[in-house]
């Protein structure tokens, strides 16, 4: 079910394990070495898509049962049967499955970016126009992302795909931690990825963080940002 809209992570596809190029290789000739203009891109819908996505979302969370039900209903790449219970009428819900395909990232700001060189790779300034990335380190020897939030390993790629609608066809490595070690309370789970925009050549980078402090969410980072073609 892809109705709800929201959240940075629902306009990226996670692939598995690439073969190839060293992720400090495939850095180098995505990262700008030298001052650029950088765009921010924030998620936008049509009023009518977040109108409708709000009524269903306030459906559900009026009747969580009759919910947790309906949802057990779905099957892989269908959207969930109509009800009339999802605050909404069937052509109302076939209108809203239908704008799905119009979520995009658009740009919403735009920034000068220079990155700092380190012994093992690039850091973002401590002063970023974009708070998100303050200090987050790529350290292409270690193979992993230092951020505020605490340390992402290397995990496989982001692989191009037709339905990144949101973004266009991308694909670059990345460093994520899905959860929490085993019986731990406290810690970080988080995404970050650089990858090529295969229609234009441009360069995307996708950090998503939480900190989670005895089982909540202490604090959470997430951006997105457009570099020119290197």
């Amino acid at each position: 079910m892809r109705a709800f809209v929201g959240t940075l992570g629902l306009v990226i596809l996670l692939g598995g394990p690439a073969a190839g190029q060293s992720n400090g290789a495939q850095l180098r000739a995505l990262l700008p070495q030298r001052e650029v203009e950088a765009q921010v891109l924030a998620l936008w819908s049509p009023p009518r898509l977040a109108e409708l996505s709000g009524r269903l979302q306030r459906a559900a969370q009026a009747d969580p049962a009759w919910w947790r039900s309906h949802a057990q209903q779905a099957q892989p790449g269908k959207p969930l049967p109509y009800d009339p219970r999802m605050g909404m009428t069937a052509e109302e819900y076939a209108s809203l499955l239908a704008m799905n395909d119009s979520v995009q990232m658009r740009p919403a700001a735009t920034f000068t970016l220079r990155l700092q060189g380190t012994p093992t790779g690039w850091r973002f300034p401590a002063d970023a126009a974009v708070p998100a990335l303050a200090n987050v380190e790529i350290d292409t020897v270690a193979d992993v992302i230092r951020t505020p939030f605490g340390a992402l390993p290397a995990r496989g790629a982001i692989k191009p795909s037709a339905a990144q609608k949101a973004t266009g066809p991308w694909g670059g490595p990345q460093w994520k931690t899905d959860a929490l070690p085993d019986g731990a309370t406290s810690g970080t789970i988080g995404t970050f990825a650089v990858g090529r925009l295969e229609a234009t050549g441009q360069t995307l980078v996708y950090f998503d963080a939480r900190e989670v402090a005895n089982g909540q969410v202490a604090g959470r980072s997430t951006t997105m940002v457009r570099l020119p073609a290197p």
